[in-house]
C-alpha cells in the first residue's frame, strides 16, 4: 500500500485550541500551606516554608516528560531564574506525572541544567491541592504564600501552537506586579499544554480490560508512532504506559483529536484511514472511565513485530546519510527555525535503480521540521516547476513510509544525485543531526512506474485581516492516468483544501476535502481503489485562508503573506501520486 506525506511540520502530537476551559488552579488570594518534596537530583526533601522564606515570590512550574509544550518553556523559565532570581523570586519547578521516576526526574533537571530545583511530587498530591490540571502549570506565590496568579507562561506555545514571539506574558506581568505591590491584572490564564493524568481505582466487575480489550486497539493505532524512536512524544506498548496518560488518552478520544484525521470522507474511500471505529473508540473510553484494569496478561496478544529504527517493511537494501552532522542551534532570534540547509549526496547507483520503499529518518527528531530528499537527474535540472516530479522521500512527524505494492517503483536514473532539504526548528537544546534516507530496492525494472505531481499557486497573496481568502490551482492530465494519494500543502494560515476532478466533458467529482486543515498533521491520503482518469481531465485545488486575528496559530495577521519556505510564510501546493495508465 502506498503511504506518503509529502512536506511538513508536527510540533507534537496532536493539535487543539491554544487555552482549555480546565477549572481555575487554587484561587488566587488563597495561602498555600508549608509542603516538603524530594530533589532527587539534589538528594535531599525541599521545603516551601524553608526555602521561600524572605523570598518576595515563588514561582512554582508543574512540568512532565513527553510534553511538547514542556520542552518549548524550558529555556523561557530558565532565562526568566536568570533576570527575576536577583531581584528575590524563587523557582521550584514539580513533577507530577505517574510515569516519571525520581531517577528520570533528577536525570531531566541534570540534562537541561535547570537553575532550580525539580522536585518529584507524591503521586499527583501537590497538582491536586493547587488544581492543576495541565502541564505546563505556574502558580506565583507572592511573600505570604498566597496565590497570586495561576495558569500559562505567555501564548506562544501550546499543544500545535508554536508561535515566533508570545503576544501575552502572563507569567512576567504577575511577577513584575508582586515586586511592584500592585494587584495582578490577570489572575487567571487556562494552560494549554498536556493533560496531567491521575491515578485511578479500577472497577473489579469492568468487562473490559487492557490486555485483552485496549491493547489491540493501540496496536493497530497508535504504536506505529507512539514507541521508542518514532514522533509520538511517549510511548503506548506497556499497561503502565497507556494507565499513566489515561487522562490525556481520554481527551484527544473523546475528542477526535487522536488519531489525527482531517478529511471528510466516508470510511473505507481511503486505504489509510486513522479513525477509530465507534467499539475502538467505546473501548478505550469504557476502559478508562473504569478506572484502567488491566486484566490477565495471558489475554495480551502479541506485539507486533516491526523494525528497530525503520518503519518499512524490510530491512533497507541501501541507506544514505548526510556525510556530517549538522549543529542545531539552541535557538534563533525569530524562534521559529534556522535557514534551511542543503546537503547534496552522491547515490552509490552505477544503473538505474527501481526503489519499491523510502523512507527519510532524522538524526536529532526533537528539532527536525521536516525534510526533502530530492533528486537531481541528470537529464533535468530542478526547478521551481519541477520540484514535485523530483521528490524521492520525505519525512514529517506522524507519517507512514512510501511502500508501493509490487509491481510497482519510482525510478532514480543512473548518475542523480541526491539533495536533502533540511527545516529545523530549535527547542532550546542544542544537538547534531545526521539524517538520513532508507530504500528498499525492487529486482528489476516494475510493470508501473510511479510518478509524484503537484497543482500549486507561486503567486499567491493572503491580504492581512483576510479569514476565508481562497486560492485555487489546477493540473491537467495529456494522457490517461490512475491517480493513487493525495497530500494537500499549506502552513500557518492554512484553512481548507479540496481536490476535485474535471473530466473533458465537464463532469466534476470531488477526490478529497479537508474542511478543517492542521498544519501539524500534513497527511497523505491514498484512494482505497485508484481512481482512472482519461486524457484532457484536470486536478483543480482550492486552499482556503485565515490570516485573520481569530487565527490562533497565526504569527501575524496584520501582514500580507506570499508563497515562502519558512513556517511564517505560506504555500498553496496539492501533491497527488499517479501512475500512466496504459
Amino acid at each position: 500500500m502506498l503511504q506518503r506525506s509529502l512536506i511538513a511540520l508536527a510540533l507534537c502530537a496532536g493539535a487543539q485550541a491554544p487555552a482549555r476551559a480546565d477549572a481555575p488552579p487554587a484561587p488566587v488570594g488563597s495561602k498555600v500551606a508549608d509542603f516538603t518534596l524530594p530533589d532527587p537530583r539534589a538528594g535531599k526533601d525541599w521545603a516551601l516554608a524553608q526555602n521561600a522564606r524572605g523570598a518576595k515570590a515563588t514561582v512554582i512550574v508543574f512540568a512532565g516528560s513527553g510534553c511538547p509544550v514542556c520542552t518549548a518553556y524550558w529555556p523561557r523559565l530558565i532565562e526568566m531564574h536568570k533576570r527575576y532570581s536577583e531581584e528575590g523570586v524563587a523557582f521550584v519547578a514539580v513533577n507530577s506525572g505517574a510515569l516519571d521516576s525520581a531517577d528520570e526526574v533528577a536525570a531531566a533537571a541534570k540534562e537541561l541544567k535547570l537553575p532550580f530545583p525539580y522536585l518529584k511530587d507524591d503521586g499527583t498530591k501537590l497538582a491536586d491541592r493547587l488544581s492543576v490540571e495541565r502541564v505546563p502549570t505556574v502558580v506565583v506565590l507572592d511573600g505570604d504564600r498566597a496565590v497570586r496568579y495561576a495558569g500559562r507562561i505567555d501564548d506562544q506555545f501550546a499543544v500545535g501552537v508554536h508561535k515566533p514571539k508570545p503576544t501575552s506574558r502572563e507569567l512576567g506581568s504577575a511577577i513584575d506586579s508582586i515586586l511592584e505591590g500592585r494587584a495582578v491584572r490577570t489572575p487567571y490564564a487556562p494552560a494549554s499544554g498536556c493533560k496531567l493524568s491521575r491515578e485511578k481505582k479500577p472497577k473489579a466487575d469492568s468487562a473490559v480490560t487492557f490486555h485483552k480489550h485496549v491493547a489491540p486497539v493501540l496496536h493497530a493505532k497508535c504504536a506505529d508512532c507512539h514507541r521508542k524512536g518514532e514522533a509520538g512524544p511517549f510511548p503506548l506498548l506497556t499497561y503502565a504506559h497507556a494507565k499513566g496518560r489515561a487522562d490525556m488518552i481520554r481527551e484527544v478520544v473523546a475528542e477526535g483529536i487522536m488519531p489525527p484525521w482531517h478529511a471528510d470522507a466516508p470510511r473505507g474511500h481511503f486505504a489509510n484511514d486513522r479513525r477509530l471505529s465507534a467499539d475502538q473508540k467505546r473501548t478505550l473510553l469504557e476502559w478508562i472511565d473504569a478506572g484502567c484494569p488491566e486484566g490477565d496478561p495471558k489475554d495480551a496478544p502479541p506485539v507486533p513485530e516491526r523494525l528497530d529504527g525503520w518503519r518499512l517493511p524490510k530491512k533497507p537494501d541501501v541507506v544514505i546519510a548526510m556525510p556530517k552532522p549538522y549543529q542545531v542551534p539552541a535557538s534563533t532570534v525569530l524562534g521559529l527555525g534556522v535557514d534551511y540547509h542543503y546537503v547534496q549526496i552522491d547515490t552509490p547507483f552505477n544503473e538505474d535503480a527501481w526503489v519499491q520503499a523510502v523512507e527519510v529518518r532524522p538524526g536529532y527528531r526533537a528539532v527536525v521540521h521536516h525534510i526533502i530528499v530530492y533528486m537531481l537527474l541528470p537529464t533535468e535540472p530542478l526547478s521551481d516547476d519541477n520540484f514535485a516530479r523530483h521528490m524521492l522521500g520525505t519525512y514529517v512527524p506522524g507519517d507512514a513510509p512510501v511502500v508501493f505494492p509490487e509491481g510497482m517503483a519510482r525510478k532514480v536514473p543512473k548518475g542523480t544525485k541526491l539533495l536533502f532539504e533540511l527545516h529545523y526548528t530549535p527547542n532550546g537544546t542544542p544537538g547534531a543531526d545526521r539524517s538520513q534516507i532508507g530504500l528498499v530496492l525492487a529486482k528489476g525494472p516494475p510493470k508501473i512506474e510511479a510518478r509524484t505531481d503537484a497543482a500549486f499557486d507561486r503567486k499567491l497573496a493572503i491580504p492581512a485581516g483576510a479569514a476565508n481568502h481562497e486560492v485555487t490551482a489546477s493540473f491537467k492530465f495529456d494522457k490517461p492516468a490512475t491517480l493513487m494519494a493525495f497530500t494537500p500543502h499549506m502552513h500557518l494560515r492554512g484553512k481548507a483544501f479540496k481536490y476535485e476532478l474535471v473530466t473533458p466533458d465537464g463532469t466534476r467529482e470531488v477526490l478529497l476535502n479537508v474542511p478543517k486543515y492542521d498544519f501539524n498533521w500534513q497527511a497523505s491520503y491514498i484512494l482505497a481503489k485508484p481512481r482512472q482518469v482519461p486524457a484532457g481531465s484536470k486536478i483543480e485545488c482550492t486552499a482556503w485562508y485565515d490570516n485573520s486575528a481569530r487565527n490562533p496559530f497565526n504569527p501575524n495577521p496584520k501582514k500580507t503573506v506570499e508563497w515562502g519556505n519558512q513556517t511564517w510564510d505560506e504555500m498553496m501546493i496539492g501533491f497527488f501520486e499517479y501512475h500512466d495508465t496504459k
